[in-house]
């Protein structure tokens, strides 16, 4: 069996202040329908990729036509965090029930099966002061456990296009902590604790998947082009009596490309760097969060080739990813496993 782990370091959207409107005390089903559906989002690493050391990509484009204050969307993205760990073992392929070695090397077409588990940690820990005219602001926590299954069927259409058609499921843990420090929002603890704040929920979401993809080897490397579709449905079980009955649902289309340029192909490295460009289109429960309903990313970086020292990662790397159109725009740092 092949195993081959990820870390990725990203974000997640829980806008506190969508919680305390009357209009989503009244809809309180959509506010669960959006925290599932954003979590489904940002555990994948194909459609966010944000990581750590946080900055706006305009202020060092234009120094002298920016504050020095915080935008919103870096605010955000240093509140939040998110931990995820998948792993992916090969099952079986075409080529291995062929006995013959020369057929094996002729068989250019075929299928490949995977099966990939993943747990991830998302949490937001933030100052709140919507409900306080003063200087006390209140301490909020929102964590989501998820667990993910997914399997995956890849089959070879010609020498460079490639299928894959995948089913996955989440099981997910919601657990909100919120601590009132001001006698005014201490005014609202009986409308808000149970409802939205102080209580847990939890999902169990199904997502197929189709992904085609188109690859090609270059004298200079090799480049790829993704066309990436995922849709999701889900229900809220047991939990809040307030996130009963919720259906968080979605979907969304990754279009992008990737570039790999070798640099160094000696014998004892094989170092390259790597260029990223995708938009990604999402609709459903999410939307509101994201602020929006599509997105674009751009990453650049340098790969370094371990298959020479460890069967854990094909390579590894770091770089720099700029998220444009959402309300987690900005750049950061970010490291690369198997990224290519």
């Amino acid at each position: 069996m092949l195993t081959k782990p990820k870390i990725h370091f990203k974000t997640l959207v829980f806008l506190i202040s969508s919680l305390l409107s009357h209009h989503s005390i009244a809809n309180n089903k959509t506010h669960f329908e959006e925290l599932f559906s954003t979590s489904v989002v940002l555990t994948d690493s194909e459609t966010i990729t944000l990581g750590i050391g946080n900055f706006d990509p305009d202020k060092l484009l234009k120094p002298h036509e920016q504050s020095f204050s915080e935008s919103d969307s870096i605010k955000l993205r240093n509140e939040l965090t998110v931990y995820s760990i998948p792993y992916t073992w090969r099952l079986t392929d075409d080529k291995s029930k062929t006995k013959d070695k020369a057929k094996k090397e002729k068989s250019n077409f075929f299928y490949l099966d995977e099966l990939t588990a993943s747990l991830s940690y998302l949490k937001q820990e933030n100052k709140n002061d919507l409900l306080s005219n003063s200087s006390i602001t209140d301490d909020n926590k929102d964590e989501v456990f998820s667990a993910y299954l997914a399997y995956s069927r890849h089959r070879q259409l010609t020498e460079n296009w490639n299928l894959r058609v995948r089913f996955g499921s989440y099981l997910m843990h919601h657990k909100n902590k919120y601590r009132y420090n001001s006698d005014e929002s201490k005014q609202y603890q009986d409308q808000l604790d149970g409802v939205f704040l102080n209580l847990s929920a939890n999902a169990f979401i199904i997502e197929p998947n189709v992904k085609l993809s188109y690859s090609q080897k270059k004298d200079w490397g090799k480049w790829e082009f993704n066309n990436d579709l995922n849709v999701f449905s889900g229900v809220t079980f047991k939990g809040a009596k307030s996130s009963q009955d919720a259906k968080p649902t979605g979907w969304r289309l990754n279009n992008g490309f990737k570039f790999h340029f070798n640099v160094n192909q000696s014998k004892f490295h094989a170092e390259s760097i790597y260029v990223k460009i995708q938009r990604s289109d999402i609709g459903g429960d999410m939307v509101s969060s994201l602020g929006t309903d599509h997105f674009y990313e751009f990453g650049v970086g340098l790969l370094l080739d371990t298959r020479k020292f460890t069967k854990l990662a094909d390579n590894i790397g770091i770089g720099i990813n700029i998220h444009k159109g959402s309300a987690l725009s900005g750049g950061s740092i970010v490291f690369y496993f198997n990224e290519l």
